[in-house]
């Protein structure tokens, strides 16, 4: 077993924090995107799943969005095109290895971004933002996203993921609305799974939560 903490810059010099974990660093590498005021030490989410993708012998690397967690930055500047650029600079952090990409809400928003533009083995996704235009959050920071990302329009773009795709949502969620999920899960044109948890909201939590980590983790055992 390892684990090593890792610091690395994002474009904006800003040092970001990082967590590199697992039994075999040949294995291939899980990427974990958290969700806004969320972390990578979170410990029912990141480190949950985390310990879960250990145990099937992947390797994990988890990290802190910029004014999250351990890393620099000031949170109310974060945007999602900062939240790509962070990724693009986490996944250069384990050079040419091949990667798996999860995301949770704004983080799944974050790792849409880049499977659609990158070759992974696998994506899975955790009531992820498809479209912030249609997303319940505060009005300041929904103005920014919204003005940021007007033009991308995620169902178009999705339809170039070729990875195994796996998404989760509740069917409660009162941030981001189930028929984000359902109308991504209609444009995505590979092999493909939505899984939806009644009952639950935004923040899938307690059995439900433990069920779908579980799922996640069997999801990227099989790659």
């Amino acid at each position: 077993m390892f684990k090593q903490k890792l610091t690395f810059k994002n474009s904006c010099n800003l040092n970001l924090s990082a967590i590199y974990e697992g039994e075999d660093k040949n294995a291939p590498v899980i990427i974990l995107c958290h969700g806004f005021h969320s972390s990578k030490d979170k410990p029912s989410t990141s480190r949950a799943l985390a310990q879960k993708l250990v145990e099937r012998g992947l390797s994990v690397l988890r990290f802190d969005f910029t004014g999250h967690g351990q890393s620099q930055g000031n949170i109310e500047e974060v945007a999602p095109l900062a939240g790509l650029d962070d990724l693009n600079c986490a996944v250069k952090v384990r050079g040419n290895s091949q990667i798996g990409l999860y995301g949770s809400s704004f983080g799944g928003y974050v790792a849409l971004l880049y499977a659609c533009e990158n070759p992974i083995l696998a994506l899975a996704l955790k009531a992820p933002v498809s479209d912030w235009s249609q997303a319940q959050i505060s009005k300041d920071r929904g103005k920014r996203f919204r003005e940021e990302t007007k033009n991308i329009n995620i169902y178009q773009k999705a339809k170039n993921i070729k990875a195994p795709t796996l998404i989760v949502h509740g069917d409660q969620d009162d941030v981001v609305p189930v028929e984000q999920s359902k109308k991504l899960f209609k444009a995505l044109k590979c092999d493909k799974r939505l899984e939806i948890v009644k009952g639950a909201n935004h923040d899938i939590c307690g059995d439900d939560l433990e069920y779908t980590n579980t799922l996640i983790a069997d999801f990227f055992k099989e790659i």
